[in-house]
């Protein structure tokens, strides 16, 4: 089974509307929503915002549910000038931006893990960036397979970016959860996929409105992925 997870209601929006048979099952004061997509088994939750909240939802739903796989997706901010709105970022490994345990460790190491940053699942990754671009063709966005930094904090005001870089040089987005679920996937030893569009540059021009719009086209985005992917993955 497939656990699929979002930040925000509206990045599940369309992926909700692909689910056949879907039923809405209460857990651990989360909703789940569990169908079809394909023919393959799904389960979608919202996790809600930041690293703590990302972490319960998903060790409770992974210790609930048994997922084979856990997939997170949404948005993200630009920290590098290449990338534009709407690019899809595959996450390659992710670190926690905020994390400071000196002197007892360096920054953005993970205390008794023995690593600052954690891998996604590298085949399940590239299958998901490929889905992605047999689903949509020519109107697919432009696609990156890069580092991301997760920490506590929307990024938006003067001098945050920089320090965002300044911990994780070779991040190419920020968003707040990826690194945390990441971290839950690699204890439990459950592959594990990041997906994030970006939905603005992590900087003043951060406009709230436009990230909530931005939020469901990315959910449009994982739609059309998961059904081209699913279609193709063994039962």
């Amino acid at each position: 089974m497939n656990l699929i997870l979002s930040a925000m209601p509206e990045e599940l929006e369309a992926i909700s509307a692909t689910l056949s048979h879907p039923a809405t099952h209460h857990s651990g004061s989360r909703d789940v929503l569990r169908g079809t997509i394909s023919g393959q088994p799904v389960a979608l939750a919202f996790s809600r915002w930041g690293k703590v909240a990302a972490a319960s939802t998903a060790a409770h739903l992974i210790t609930a549910l048994r997922p084979t796989r856990v997939i997170f997706t949404g948005i993200a901010g630009a920290l590098v000038d290449d990338l534009a709105i709407g690019d899809m970022v595959f996450a390659q490994e992710l670190f926690q931006h905020d994390l400071d345990a000196s002197p007892f460790f360096p920054p953005t190491h993970i205390p008794l893990l023995n690593r600052s940053g954690l891998k996604t699942d590298g085949v399940m990754t590239e299958r998901l960036r490929d889905a992605l671009r047999r689903a949509l063709g020519e109107r697919a966005p432009r696609t990156w397979l890069a580092d991301i930094a997760t920490g506590d904090q929307v990024i938006g005001r003067p001098g945050q970016r920089e320090r965002v870089l300044a911990a994780v040089p070779n991040a190419v987005c920020v968003e707040m959860e990826g690194a945390a679920v990441a971290q839950v996937c690699h204890e439990f030893d459950i592959p594990y996929a990041c997906v994030r569009m970006i939905s603005d540059r992590a900087d003043e021009s951060l406009a709230p409105s436009e990230v909530f719009a931005l939020a469901r086209k990315s959910g449009e985005y994982a739609a059309a992925m998961f059904r081209e992917w699913l279609a193709g993955e063994p039962n």
